[in-house]
């Protein structure tokens, strides 16, 4: 039990460095366009399941 509940925490964090960094990069990057950014967040969020 204990176990599931590290991993779900251990989650949480890595879904919001993944959003955080994401809207940094829309932000500051002045040529990246909506598509690469969902393309780029998409593939990030599948790895964050997959890992």
């Amino acid at each position: 039990m204990v176990r599931t509940v590290q991993i779900s925490n251990s989650n949480i964090v890595n879904f919001s460095e993944i959003i955080k960094r994401a809207y940094e990069k829309g932000v500051n990057e002045n040529e990246i366009t909506l598509e690469r950014l969902m393309e780029e967040l998409k593939a990030d969020l599948k790895n964050l399941m997959v890992g």
